[in-house]
């Protein structure tokens, strides 16, 4: 299982590399939020940390780390995700699918968006995971936004919990 971990990383790893090399970081991280950021047949990867009510193995604990993403808009409004994250800065132990509905205000660079999906846990408390949120994404310019979203997740042998992700989404070229 743990291969399967390292190679996921690997690859959304490569990805972001990727992604950088269309773009310098001064353009990537310039203010530009006007006009249309939010497109159709959009590719992003997203880089993010993470609050959550429970730790991997489902104790009380809190429990914080990185997690990475990647996402593509059909159309301007619906998407679908994937991603992975790692409580305790140890390797990623699951993966997650997800269905995205966004909803873009004008020239703002403003997007509420909301989400649902399931995964997978192999490590510490091997089971599956529903889950149902919310969030705002802010593109700074049509290539970079920033993001912050909370879920319920409704955990298959553990207690549920709450998690907040917090990040920044880059689109791949």
């Amino acid at each position: 299982m743990r291969s399967r971990a390292i190679l996921l990383v690997s690859v959304l790893a490569l990805a972001f590399s990727v992604s950088l090399k269309g773009a310098d970081l001064m353009e990537r991280f310039a203010l530009d939020p006007g006009g249309d950021s939010f497109a159709p047949q959009e590719l992003t990867f997203d880089l993010y940390g993470f609050y959550g009510s429970r730790d991997k193995g489902g104790s009380d604990e809190d429990a914080w780390g990185p997690g990475v993403g990647i996402n593509y808009f059909i159309t301007k409004y619906v998407g679908v995700g994937a991603e992975t994250y790692a409580d305790a800065f140890e390797p990623p132990y699951l993966i997650n699918g997800m269905g995205i509905f966004r909803y873009p205000l004008g020239d703002s660079g403003l997007a509420p968006y909301a989400f649902g999906g399931f995964g997978r846990q192999w490590d510490h408390a091997a089971q599956w995971l529903g889950y149902i949120g919310g969030g705002l994404e802010y593109r700074l310019n049509p290539l970079t936004g920033a993001f912050v979203d909370v879920r319920e997740v409704f955990a298959d042998r553990t207690r549920d919990y709450e998690m907040v992700r917090f990040g920044f989404r880059f689109q791949l070229r």
